[in-house]
């Protein structure tokens, strides 16, 4: 049975070599909302200056245009048949990225899982592959024309190779991820200036540089100023540069709002030193970091995830806040 520890660690993003610093001075709202009582805001990602957001709730991406005064929520891709959820999302500015999975929280088996690639100026579906059984997508990252996909359901990394359409479904694991100590792979982000994943597991990040496409030796990050149970990652974003990295705690499990959102400052590939940037959120999933012409601001979705499970009332419309750093 999943325990209530997993439950709280729900989907989240990342974002490795995407822009997310913009020359253009756009309109900053203080958050985004989505009325859709079904929809539970999982995942963000924003690039080309509109920002993706997936569904939990109803599987579906629904948009904003972050460069109209008051953006208000859009269509971008309707659920997929058979796939209840919708969670991480990656885009390098021409294609979007999706996982889609029907996770069960109740002790069963988790259902079919996929991921989906979309044009990104079209709004096309232009591939999608099955992914293999027991897997439940939490993060997929861009790397070097290849897709990797951490698994919620089994502690491993999942490589896709958009071009030839091959899926190696055991290119990393480690002896060092124990299931048992908290359950799940969590946030995932990559590392262009160093070649190397930061992976989330067991209360603890983890190090992996690649070399040659293939992976090299796990490695904890030590990092000071934060409890154990303070390091627990959903959703991850780069700051302006990959010396600062911020992360959100899912707080499912807790009937009050103690969503807390994190930052690491990194002085080497191993080691950070942790602080708080907010708290007091409902159920935190997905995070963003831009910078608006020299301004920082980092997108938090609260996902209310809680509510699904009874822990709380939902509270409508979902919120998407934007903190100003």
């Amino acid at each position: 049975m999943l325990t209530l520890a997993v439950i709280g660690l729900f989907t989240s993003c990342n974002n490795d070599d995407d822009n997310n610093i913009t020359d253009n001075i756009l309109p900053t709202p203080s958050n985004l909302t989505i009325s859709d009582t079904s929809f539970y805001p999982e995942d963000i990602t924003i690039t080309n200056n509109i920002a993706y957001i997936s569904g939990f709730g109803d599987g579906t991406i629904r948009s904003f245009d972050l460069t109209q005064t008051n953006p208000t929520a859009q269509l971008f891709a309707s659920a997929e048949s058979g796939y209840a959820q919708s969670w991480g999302l990656k885009s390098d500015g021409t294609v979007l990225l999706n996982l889609l999975n029907n996770a069960d929280f109740t002790g069963n088996p988790p259902g079919p899982s996929k991921l989906i690639e979309y044009n990104i100026a079209s709004g096309e579906k232009t591939g999608e592959w099955d992914l293999p059984e027991t897997t439940i997508g939490h993060t997929v990252s861009i790397v070097n024309g290849k897709y990797y996909i951490s698994d919620f359901g089994n502690p491993r990394i999942i490589e896709v190779d958009p071009s030839t359409g091959a899926i190696n479904d055991s290119w990393f694991t480690s002896s060092e991820w124990d299931p048992s100590i908290d359950g799940n792979l969590g946030g995932t982000i990559y590392d262009p200036s160093t070649s190397a994943f930061y992976i989330y597991l067991g209360f603890k990040l983890w190090y992996l540089p690649i070399n040659n496409g293939q992976p090299g030796t796990l490695q904890e990050v030590n990092i000071s100023g934060l409890s154990t149970e303070q390091i627990n990652m959903d959703g991850i974003s780069w700051g302006k540069d990959q010396n600062t990295l911020y992360y959100a705690s899912n707080d499912a499990g807790d009937p009050n709002n103690v969503g807390t959102v994190y930052k690491l400052e990194f002085s080497n590939s191993t080691t950070a030193t942790g602080s708080v940037i907010a708290t007091g959120l409902d159920d935190t999933s997905g995070v963003w970091y831009l910078n608006n012409n020299g301004s920082e601001y980092l997108y938090v979705c609260e996902s209310q995830f809680g509510a699904l499970f009874g822990f709380n009332s939902l509270e409508t419309p979902f919120n998407i806040e934007v903190i100003n750093l």
